[in-house]
């Protein structure tokens, strides 16, 4: 029996099973090194993301001070501004920054867009959070961040899962932006290095398909783990 990595590293390894050698030859021509940039890409943009419109949207949602009414309708502002009238500046912006060709030069732009959306899906979630758990917390002699962190966190769960998981499909599939920042091969993302395989006169869809096989199972896979969460965050959202 021929392990795992005599199947994606020979390219004789499957020699009695056609139906495999499509995918081989994808592994072999980058999409293995296209799937860990995405999962690189991907994986710092979501987790900033979440923290950082959590924060946003349990402050918005349930803290009073000053300017809080215009911190909120700038986010909305953020929300409706597409990312596509955007790119030309962004672009000179990462220019004059030295990100042009680097993965922070995708991700940074990729939070900046995920969290108005997020902040806007967990403010309305933390304006229905009981809060009798809070005063509880505070009678106990909690702090706040404890509170936020220990407390509020784990039983907004099913909130966050969502976010997760919606800015994890947005990201995994982002193409516009990557096109405009991403030149080296090396470091293309999944969107980026399907286009290896499409010319101007014929495509290769074999291993286009292939690819595309390859590159749903991450997101599947997240899915799946995380299905309890979601489904628990729509049946919240609908009441």
């Amino acid at each position: 029996a021929k392990t795992m990595q005599e199947l994606f590293t020979s390219p004789f390894a499957l020699p009695a099973d056609p139906q495999w050698s499509n995918f081989v030859k994808a592994w072999q021509n980058g999409i293995s090194q296209y799937l860990v940039n995405s999962l690189i890409v991907t994986s710092i943009s979501v987790i900033a993301i979440v923290l950082f419109s959590a924060l946003a949207a349990y402050a918005l949602a349930r803290i009073s001070f000053p300017g809080r009414a215009s911190i909120f309708l700038l986010l909305i502002a953020g929300f409706a501004i597409p990312v596509h009238t955007v790119l030309v500046p962004l672009y000179r912006s990462l220019n004059g920054m030295q990100l042009l060709n680097t993965h922070a030069g995708l991700i940074l732009p990729y939070i900046a867009f995920g969290i108005p959306f997020s902040v806007l899906l967990l403010y309305a979630f933390f304006l229905e959070f009981p809060p009798e758990i809070e005063d509880a917390a505070r009678i106990d002699g909690s702090s706040t961040l404890h509170m936020v962190f220990q407390i509020v966190m784990p039983l907004s769960m099913p909130a966050l899962v969502s976010v997760t998981i919606f800015q994890t499909v947005f990201l995994w599939n982002e193409f516009s932006l990557a096109l405009i920042v991403i030149r080296d091969d090396g470091l293309r993302t999944i969107p980026l290095g399907l286009t290896k395989f499409q010319g101007q006169w014929s495509t290769n869809w074999t291993l286009m398909l292939a690819s595309l096989s390859m590159a749903t199972l991450p997101v599947l896979l997240l899915f799946v783990t995380l299905q309890r969460q979601f489904i628990r965050s729509l049946v919240g959202f609908s009441k």
